[in-house]
């Protein structure tokens, strides 16, 4: 099912703008497990790369959660070390092949380098490291501007106004600058998409920002977007692609978009923002546009420590 056949038959009559290549992104998102516990920054990635045509880099997929995690300096669980190395050991003893440890270990196998702490505050991934993986993983050809919900002072970047101006200015050019978003939010702003209240009807109702209960995951996420749109009654809302296909539609996942700015904020003392990812030859005009509207672009910490090195 196309994704705008899914939107239809959430939001009949309505009309969505979709970023570029959004029905081979979700060919690729469709067939994909849940994220690894800490992996939800390199997830949206391995999806959205390889649709975007870059299937590989050094001979390595970039489909693969685990050499993505390893681009972007992931911070992974510390229980996650002792099983990882053990298949890895498996490996190397001639017990398994690495095809046969794949298949069958493939969610607690990382097969490169990654970081590990028991410190709940710094596992993930920093919104550095997600820059950086695609900065390598495309060899430069794509590029990040980064907003941050807040300004380094810790006043909104993103209220209202600005927000509404730069989602508009988005849903304009996703066509133009072949634009794509990740998103590092306060999860607990949105709706709950595991409520049981998250339901089509409930969310075509009117006054659903309103009516239906926020999130309680109580972490900060990433997530891509499939597109944007305008609602009857002139709301902005967005379509995310979680990480976790409980939540939501299969991971597909509407949400108002002042929910989402609230989001991005945050009010957890941490940092959000999103990452606008276009071709590197359009990194200029997006970040001119960005600023014609008031907002710097610059980077922001979620807590997650940046990648070691360059």
């Amino acid at each position: 099912m196309s994704v705008e056949d899914r939107f239809s038959a959430l939001f009949p009559g309505e009309s969505i703008e979709l970023v570029d290549r959004v029905d081979e992104m979700a060919g690729r998102f469709d067939r994909l497990h849940d994220q690894r516990p800490s992996t939800c920054g390199a997830y949206a990635l391995s999806y959205l790369l390889p649709a975007l045509g870059f299937a590989r880099h050094r001979g390595n997929d970039l489909a693969a959660e685990d050499y993505l995690a390893h681009l972007a300096g992931v911070v992974v669980e510390g229980h996650e070390v002792g099983p990882s190395r053990e298949v890895a050991e498996r490996v190397a003893r001639g017990e398994l092949t690495g095809s046969e440890a794949l298949e069958r270990y493939g969610r607690v196998w990382y097969r490169w380098p990654v970081r590990a702490s028991d410190d709940p505050e710094v596992q993930g991934t920093s919104p550095d490291g997600i820059a950086r993986a695609i900065a390598i993983g495309t060899d430069g050809r794509l590029g990040a501007v980064p907003i941050a919900g807040r300004m380094a002072d810790g006043t909104v970047t993103l209220d209202e106004r600005r927000f509404e101006a730069l989602f508009d200015l988005l849903a304009a050019g996703l066509a133009t600058w072949r634009l794509h978003l990740i998103l590092n939010y306060q999860s607990d702003e949105l709706l709950g998409p595991r409520s049981p209240a998250y339901t089509a009807d409930g969310l075509r109702a009117p006054g659903a920002i309103d009516r239906l209960p926020r999130d309680d995951w109580g972490v900060g996420h990433f997530a891509g977007v499939a597109g944007l749109w305008r609602r009857p009654s002139g709301e902005r809302w967005m379509l995310l692609l979680d990480t976790y296909k409980e939540r939501g539609f299969d991971g597909y996942q509407p949400q108002p978009a002042d929910l989402v700015r609230r989001g991005l904020v945050r009010s957890d003392g941490r940092g959000g923002g999103a990452l606008l990812i276009v071709p590197s030859d359009d990194l200029s005009d997006l970040e001119r546009a960005v600023r014609e509207l008031g907002i710097e672009p610059r980077m922001w910490s979620n807590g997650s420590p940046p990648p070691d090195g360059d």
